[in-house]
């Protein structure tokens, strides 16, 4: 036997399976690679859902998410992806990557949550469903919309494949998936990579490009906001925090109302931001102006700013309210603005 053509045999043969290896044959992506979870809802960041709040990496009392920011809350374990106003109830949300389904619930009821409930509070992530993807990765699908629920226990699933609709069952102020991530039972944050969440560093440039999405653009899934307008609206009177939320308050009111306020409810208020109110009257006037300032970061935050009715009473008309939050943020300077329209009759 010829042992130097065997050799050289041998050479030109792992050549070959090396080009096929990385250039021809389509191979899956391992695990902890960005291209590992597709967005697990079919909707866009910015356009028909937005973010809620983050995973917080914080491992102590406080919070921080994957951009050392506060859009979280202390010890959350998932990404909250809420829809729009107009595309509640529409919302699909799909498996992230291919596994199988090991539990599932429905029927709970999927209203938003106004007050502690312990049947609700003892079954938090409500109509859901949990898929083990493989490799010690699970993931849960929470708040699901009662009725919704696709798939049973045991049910292999493939990447994209419908699994509900996001509702607002369980421990839920208000419709919105929570996608959560473990591997190993330890929590995970698709933004940042195969590491386990809490006690994590905020994210640099390179640690950004190896989050777990599949394709971080895809469906806006790499955007981040310091702010986000939940509500903006006005009324007569000191609003209420809860009656905002859950209801909100009638768009037009009589010439006689004592009085016209401006009130705004912030997912994310870093400190320092700069919260601008403006009131205009029928006539294009200037019927009221405030600034105010966050002297504290908050998760979650609630202001107001109007005036009272002049001696001679209101105007008949159209009066426009503004908002507008500006500010120097994580990711640099930032303004999320919103108006709304009311009525005096």
């Amino acid at each position: 036997m010829n042992i130097r053509a065997l050799m050289g045999g041998l050479a030109i043969g792992t050549i070959i399976a090396l080009i096929l290896y990385f250039f021809v044959l389509d191979r899956e992506a391992p695990a902890d690679s960005q291209t590992r979870l597709l967005f697990p809802a079919q909707c866009t960041i910015g356009a028909d859902c937005w973010y809620m709040a983050y995973v917080d990496l914080d491992a102590g009392p406080g919070y921080r998410d994957y951009m050392c920011g506060i859009r979280s809350y202390d010890d959350h374990k998932g990404t909250d992806i809420a829809p729009t106003d107009g595309a509640i109830g529409t919302v699909v949300i799909v498996a992230a990557a291919d596994g199988r389904v090991i539990g599932t619930r429905d029927g709970m009821e999927d209203t938003p949550m106004r007050e502690a409930e312990p049947d609700r509070e003892a079954a938090r992530c409500g109509n859901g469903v949990r898929i083990d993807h493989g490799d010690g990765l699970v993931a849960q699908y929470c708040h699901m919309a009662r009725g919704s629920v696709a798939v049973r226990s045991g049910d292999p699933v493939m990447a994209g494949q419908v699994l509900g609709r996001i509702g607002s069952s369980g421990w839920s102020e208000f419709p919105h998936l929570h996608f959560q991530l473990e591997r190993d039972g330890a929590p995970l944050d698709p933004f940042v990579d195969a590491r386990p969440a809490f006690g994590g560093a905020c994210v640099t440039p390179a640690v950004r490009e190896a989050s777990l999405w599949r394709q971080p653009s895809a469906n806006n899934a790499d955007e981040y906001g310091d702010v986000h307008i939940r509500l903006f609206g006005m009324t007569t009177n000191l609003p209420d925090w809860d009656v905002a939320k859950f209801d909100g308050y009638a768009e037009e009111a009589t010439t006689d109302a004592s009085a016209l306020v401006a009130y705004v409810v912030l997912f994310g208020a870093p400190e320092g931001a700069i919260i601008s109110f403006e009131i205009e009257g029928p006539a294009g006037e200037d019927v009221h102006r405030n600034t105010r300032v966050v002297e504290r970061g908050r998760a979650e935050y609630f202001a107001y700013s109007g005036r009272k009715r002049p001696d001679g009473g209101w105007p008949a008309g159209v009066y426009t309210g503004r908002v507008a939050v500006s500010g120097e943020g994580v990711s640099g300077p930032y303004t999320v603005s919103d108006r709304v329209d009311f009525i005096l009759r």
